[in-house]
């Protein structure tokens, strides 16, 4: 019985021992956890006592290269428009880097829809780009009267000399080519108007061409 009572009161003092041990631990270990809350926390909102400038930075400018002057054009030679019609010339100057720019006025002498004059010059020097104005004939002021001209005649002509005939004077051409017994090959051995004979003017001539004797 004795050696029961003391093993009672040993096991008492151990539990009791052990009990204080943990609760004494306990406490150490939340005033460590504590410091290093405190410490965290501290660091977080530890503020800077330099200001931040609110004004952006300035931009770096860069000097921009000067441009390359422009390049002298060269001079471009007028051509001449003179008995063309209003889409020749235009497709004339714009292939040529030049502004077309139309006027019209009557004229007797000058077909209708022909160019009877133009400004610049045939054969002027210009730059590319310069207007070329071009009158454009609307025929006789007359109204209602059609100017007359007259056949001429065109046998023994080359093809091409009769072309250039008929057309300074104002007539349309056309052509028809047959074998020729008395004629050589590429003059002109007949025309369906007579010599002579008053037409409208912008009437068509047909010329018939030598093709040689077959």
């Amino acid at each position: 019985m004795r050696y029961k009572g003391l093993t009672v009161v040993l096991f008492t003092v151990v539990t009791v021992g052990f009990i204080a041990g943990l609760l004494s631990y306990n406490r150490k270990m939340d005033e460590m956890l504590g410091k290093e809350i405190v410490q965290a926390t501290a660091a977080d909102f530890k503020f800077s006592d330099t200001k931040e400038d609110p004004t952006p930075p300035e931009e770096e400018v860069i000097p921009e290269e000067p441009q390359n002057q422009m390049e002298e054009t060269e001079d471009v030679t007028v051509p001449s428009l003179l008995g063309l019609s209003e889409n020749e010339a235009i497709a004339k100057l714009i292939e040529l880097g030049l502004t077309a720019v139309r006027e019209e006025a009557y004229d007797e002498e000058t077909p209708e829809g022909k160019i009877l004059s133009q400004d610049p010059l045939p054969q002027s020097l210009v730059e590319a780009g310069t207007i070329v104005r071009f009158t454009v004939s609307l025929g006789s002021e007359e109204v209602g009267e059609v100017a007359q001209i007259i056949v001429p005649n065109l046998i023994g002509y080359t093809k091409e000399a009769a072309e250039t005939e008929l057309r300074e004077l104002g007539f349309l051409v056309e052509y028809e080519y047959n074998p020729s017994e008395h004629y050589d090959e590429g003059y002109v051995y007949s025309q369906n108007y007579k010599v002579g004979a008053e037409v409208d003017l912008g009437t068509t001539v047909k010329i018939r061409i030598s093709t040689g004797n077959e």
